[in-house]
């Protein structure tokens, strides 16, 4: 009988690639040879890449909840992790399972309440943690890593920043840190992974002055590039998006879509990302029910920012709030239903809605995170 050490390496390469990257860790220590094969998978580069591929490449998707819960190691914190899978479209709802997700816990005289983190911002299974103190910790679960990183320059005048942006440099294959302070000098310092400290870099003179005193929200990293709305304290309302582009680190000013067609009294601006591209929605509120009017952004990866013509969505009735897109034309939302609000899928183009089973004793939707995706990336490879 063969054996499975004794399969061509192109068959285990193939099988180990569909076990998720938790998973793996844990089966190393099942013996010598386990620890051998899959330790030798786990520091391929290669592999590391095409793993998180597939794992990208599911009819699933994950989001993070910052509900902190004491772990049997004390070590290790954990938070919610919900995991929709999205199954054929004609099924009248979507499944759910919840796990605990592991975190590891720093903790010292220094360094405190890091299970009371406030901000969270996700990369390809890299999380960056910041607490209300400023402290950011940089960590990925599936591999138990976690690292406390250099405390920016300008935290010690300015304090906690303004805004902060993490993802990948795709041209140079950097993961980064971007951290913006817009106070009475607009300031910007850049962390990359594998060093040892942050550095400051310039802004021009045009965006800073447009963006001093303001206030950036709805921050995303999508493809390279960081996106925030920038809200003008004198107008009381959002006036543009900042971007910011990961590999040659300069700054753009986003001019907002024509909104003169809509007739709207009051809309709320939101970013997420609708079929691989960033979009910009307005929510507005009826009476018991809710609009949304899409501009999906062009032209982003060439540099020529600009909007397509908006799609409208609804009216859409008993809508508490909207958390983000999750897969391709649906958005998950808080809706009133049988007294309570529950967790569910609407489908923009066809305006239906899906239950989404789930236990909603243990999750309060408010404390969402960020979206999540289990990897074999480290982040003490340089």
């Amino acid at each position: 009988m063969t054996s499975f050490c004794d399969l061509p390496k192109e068959i285990v390469e193939k099988i180990i690639l569909s076990v998720p990257a938790d998973s793996l860790v844990q089966l190393k220590f099942v013996n010598k040879f386990c620890y051998s094969l899959i330790s030798a998978f786990i520091n391929d580069p290669e592999f590391v890449a095409k793993h998180l591929l597939l794992t990208k490449n599911q009819s699933s998707a994950s989001l993070l909840f910052r509900l902190p819960s004491p772990h049997v190691d004390h070590r290790l914190i954990t938070f919610p992790l919900l995991t929709i899978f999205y199954v054929d479209v004609k099924n009248d709802h979507f499944i759910s399972v919840t796990e605990a997700l592991s975190i590891p816990l720093i903790r010292n005289e220094r360094y405190e309440d890091m299970d009371k983190w406030e901000e969270a911002y996700h990369c390809d299974g890299l999380i960056l943690l910041i607490n209300n103190f400023g402290t950011m910790v940089l960590c990925n679960p599936a591999l138990k890593e976690s690292m406390i990183l250099p405390e920016p320059n300008n935290a010690i005048a300015e304090g906690s920043p303004s805004a902060m942006g993490f993802g990948l440099d795709p041209e140079n294959n950097y993961y980064k840190c971007v951290a913006i302070w817009c106070h009475d000098n607009c300031k910007v310092e850049v962390y990359t992974l594998g060093s040892d400290s942050w550095r400051e870099i310039n802004m021009s003179e045009d965006i800073m002055e447009t963006i001093m005193f303001s206030h950036l929200f709805n921050g995303l990293c999508w493809k390279g590039v960081c996106y925030w709305l920038v809200h003008n304290p004198d107008a009381f309302d959002f006036d543009r998006v900042l971007s910011f582009n990961m590999s040659n680190e300069e700054f753009h000013l986003i001019h907002l879509p024509n909104l003169e067609d809509l007739t709207l009294d009051y809309y709320g601006f939101h970013l997420s990302v609708w079929n691989d591209s960033v979009v910009m929605y307005l929510s507005s509120d009826g009476d018991n029910s809710r609009e949304y009017h899409l501009f999906p952004m062009d032209g982003a990866e060439a540099g020529a920012f600009s909007w397509t013509k908006y799609l409208h969505v609804g009216p859409l009735e008993n809508v508490s709030s909207e958390l983000s897109f999750w897969k391709n034309d649906e958005i998950l939302m808080e809706i009133w239903k049988d007294g309570r609000e529950q967790l569910a899928s609407c489908n923009i183009r066809t305006q239906k809605f899906r239950d989404v089973v789930c236990d909603l004793d243990r999750i309060r939707f408010n404390y969402w995170a960020c979206f999540y995706v289990k990897s074999l990336i480290s982040i003490r490879r340089r």
